[in-house]
């Protein structure tokens, strides 16, 4: 039998998310009993951690693909009652999207040649004649867009506060969203896997803003893991987009003096003091950044806290951040 120890960090990354998901409770609530601390200072270390290694091929056999059972329960039995139909017609070849059910549509992806799925979530209360602040939620490594809409309580706080929330795949469950490069991490994955990755979000971003009325200055992204590290590269990339970001645990690599062209962005940060899969120096040393460019940001970290409940505690901060930050309140933004 293959012990815990011989086994890679993503393929730990994926079975620790996937126990989670089983683990939680009917109802959608994460039980934890991890003690916060608002940091002030913190320290810098000269060690960053690596999500690396190999795992299994991902199995992409429609929007539940890399989706645990518990998850898909959890999402069904939230969303039952809440089926109402709108006659939203898009541009994607979907003649109607469901209110208040994570649902899944799919695009021709030209660039990749292939179509693609993502994740897509109407609140309650939908009206089409309404503008929306929207959500572009990146999926953690080995995840998909229906694992991370399934995070307990996501769709009641975007049902509260009156979010559209759009997820894309990022081409494959591995792409990195372009934040490790343009290249491939395995033999079998395109030789622009990170460019296909990136690519992939910002389309259906355009899709999402073709087919609803988006209030241009509340596009919020919102990651964890390897989706906080794609969300902080995107934030850097397309810095007169986004309105604020929230990354959990992000799995961030590369250049922080990057960070420069993001100043502009606010942040909200989570990270867990006892993390093992990414590094809490790390996020401290991302954190010194932004203080030192004068980043609006806001930095929980958490006493014991590991890697994947983290998310599924801060919502209530995460909504209550991006409200209090559109685009309109920095100077010198379009």
């Amino acid at each position: 039998m293959r012990s815990f120890r011989s086994l890679s960090v993503p393929v730990f990354l994926s079975l620790a998310v996937g126990l989670a998901m089983l683990l939680l409770p009917a109802s959608g609530s994460a039980q934890t009993f991890q003690q916060e601390t608002q940091t002030k200072n913190g320290r810098k270390s000269d060690s960053d951690a690596q999500l690396s290694g190999r795992s299994k091929p991902a199995v992409h056999a429609g929007p539940d693909a890399g989706v645990d059972p518990a998850a898909r329960r959890s999402t069904k039995s939230s969303v039952s009652n809440h089926s109402d139909k709108t006659k939203q017609t898009s541009s994607d070849e979907t003649s109607t999207y469901e209110i208040g059910r994570i649902i899944f549509p799919t695009y021709e992806f030209a660039m990749g040649k292939k179509r693609l799925f993502y994740g897509l979530y109407l609140p309650k209360g939908y009206d089409k004649t309404k503008t929306y602040p929207l959500v572009v939620a990146l999926h953690g490594l080995n995840g998909s867009p229906g694992q991370i809409l399934a995070y307990p309580r996501l769709t009641n706080y975007a049902d509260r506060e009156g979010y559209i929330l759009v997820a894309p795949m990022g081409y494959n469950s591995r792409g990195w969203y372009g934040s490790r490069g343009k290249g491939g991490g395995r033999a079998s994955d395109p030789a622009n896997l990170g460019e296909l990755s990136e690519q992939d979000v910002m389309e259906v971003l355009q899709l999402t803003r073709t087919n609803f009325q988006i209030d241009s200055n509340r596009i919020y992204l919102f990651g964890h893991s390897m989706g906080g590290g794609g969300s902080m590269h995107l934030a850097m990339t397309y810095p007169n987009l986004w309105a604020a970001m929230a990354v959990i645990a992000p799995a961030a690599y590369g250049n922080r003096d990057r960070l420069a062209t993001a100043k502009e962005i606010p942040a909200y940060v989570v990270q867990g003091d006892q993390d093992r899969l990414v590094s809490v120096r790390q996020t401290r040393l991302w954190v010194d950044k932004m203080k030192e460019l004068g980043m609006k940001h806001e930095y929980i970290e958490v006493k014991n806290g590991g890697h994947v409940f983290l998310a599924w505690r801060h919502f209530d901060g995460i909504f209550a951040f991006f409200n209090a930050h559109p685009k309109t309140d920095r100077p010198g933004t379009p």
